[in-house]
This record gives C-alpha cells, structure tokens and sequence, in this order.
C-alpha cells in the first residue's frame, strides 16, 4: 500500500494521534505525517504510506496556507487558547487599525517562536523546559510570509485572516507580534489549515470517512510531484537506472520525474554532470 492521504485533522487530536489511528484503519505500519498540526488546530495534515514516506525530506518544505482566528486584549503563556491568560491589555484596535499593521508581516520578516513549542534548546524541547518552570530564551528565525489576507473582524476583540506563509512559521507567533504592532496583546484563538502544498481542505478526508473507503483512499504516489517536469530516457537506459549506473546528464536542471519505458523511477537531478536518483520510487507501484 502506497500513496497519500489528505487528512482533516480534528480540533484535539496531534498529528501522532491521526498516524496511529491510520495504521489501525489501514493495518499498514508505514505511515508518517508531512509536519505537525498543534493539538488545538484542525485542517490538512498529508499523511505518507508506505514507499510514499520516501519522500518526507522532499514535501515538508511546502508553501502552507491557514485560516487564524486572532483575539486581542489578552495573551496567554502557550500564545493559544490553551493556555493560562499571562497578560491584558484595555486597548482593542477598530478593523481599519488591525488592517492597517497586516501588510508589514508581509515577505522575509526575523520571528521568535512561542516558549511552548517543540524547538530544542540544548538538546530538550522547549515546552519541556517550560513546563518545568525553566527560564526559556530563543532565538528569532527567519521565516517568510507570502500574503496575509483580512477575513472579517469576528467579535469585538477577535479577527480572522487567511495567511500563506513558509514552512517552520509560527501562526501563534504571528498572532502574538500582530497584537503588538497594534499596540495591546493577543493569542491566536483558532487555527484551521486549509493547505499544505498540493493537499487543499477541498478535498480532504475525515478520519471515519478513511475508515470507510480504506485502501481507496489513497492519493497516486505522484500526486504531489504533478508539478514536476517529467524525463524520459531512451530504452536501453533502463538497465543503467535498475543498476545504478552512471548516465551523463549536464543538461538536467533542477528535480526531474525520471521515467524509462513508461516506468517511473523516481525523482533525479544532475549531480556532479550525472542523473543521481535522489528518491527512488521504482518498487512503488
């Protein structure tokens, strides 16, 4: 069994949760999910099976797009709405004000990502540390924001906006440096991920719906690479790519999807003037 799945990640489950409830449904031991969705959060989590896992180090890196849901006025330590509220603010900006701060967290912008997050400071996870009471300073990171978008002012105190960001982004970060730029606090109240690369909400799959279709389910091991041009070498390549030997290739420029004989072989790129199959996904299918 190999492919993808797009999963709908339910509001209180991580992504650990949904991976061991997959093998269960599947009874398939090779499943991983491509980057992690906070427990609080709901929307697209791709999730990888079997030969498709190959591929992780290659899809992680993707373009993510969220829907947050941002309140205003008061912040909590975990800078979501799990946490215990560590400060207010009286200050709530008018809709013209909150827009008004968006387009500077638009493009490269240096963040800080929440305490309580899986970053390892000294070889320990950072919420471990703060959990246990245990002083924790991290350093800004580079991460890129493609386009904020407003939604609509929810309540008096809560907006909602469409963000498209980088992999590695902090949305509860974001929340947390918009509140300032507009003068109070404030935590990020909900977040849905409506994309992750390829993998749109449009046509993600609830776990018992998984349930019900099993197997069928599952996305074309291709389906992520669509966008990646295809490569067909001449015939009597065939035994060199099964072998591993050396094909000059100085004209390969960039990720190819490498096919002989209407077989796909994988993706390959020119290394050193030679195709070097980088994921081989031969024995895929």
């Amino acid at each position: 069994m190999n492919g993808f799945l797009n999963v709908i990640k339910p509001v209180g489950a991580t992504a650990s949760d949904v991976v061991v409830k997959l093998k269960y449904i599947l009874h398939e031991k090779k499943i991983g999910h491509l980057g992690t969705l906070d427990p609080g959060a709901s929307g697209v989590l791709p999730i990888a099976v079997g030969q498709a896992t190959r591929l992780f180090d290659f899809l992680t890196d993707k373009v993510k797009c969220y829907r947050a849901f941002i309140t205003l006025g008061k912040t909590t330590d975990t800078l979501d709405s799990y946490g215990i509220i560590s400060d207010t603010n009286s200050h709530l900006p008018t809709e013209c004000e909150f827009k008004g701060v968006l387009n500077g967290f638009v493009g490269e912008i240096d963040q800080v990502p929440p305490i309580y997050s899986a970053k390892s400071v000294g070889g320990v996870r950072s919420y471990k540390l703060a959990r246990s009471g245990i002083e924790v300073e991290l350093k800004s990171r580079r991460i890129t924001v493609f386009d904020i978008e407003f939604v609509k002012q929810q309540s008096l105190d809560t907006f909602v906006v469409d963000i498209s960001c980088s992999a590695g982004t902090y949305i509860r970060s974001l929340a947390r440096d918009i509140a300032y730029a507009c003068n109070t606090v404030g935590y990020m109240s909900g977040l849905i991920r409506l994309r992750s690369g390829c993998f749109d909400i449009g046509n993600a799959l609830t776990l018992d719906e998984i349930c019900d279709l099993k197997e069928s389910a599952l996305l074309d091991i291709e389906y992520p690479l669509r966008d990646i041009e295809r490569l067909d070498l001449p015939d009597d390549r065939y035994q060199d790519l099964d072998f591993g030997r050396k094909i000059a290739c100085p004209f390969i420029e960039g990720y190819k999807r490498i096919y002989c004989k209407n077989v796909f072989f994988g993706l390959g790129k020119n290394v050193d003037g030679y195709l070097k199959i980088q994921y081989y996904l031969k024995n895929a299918f």
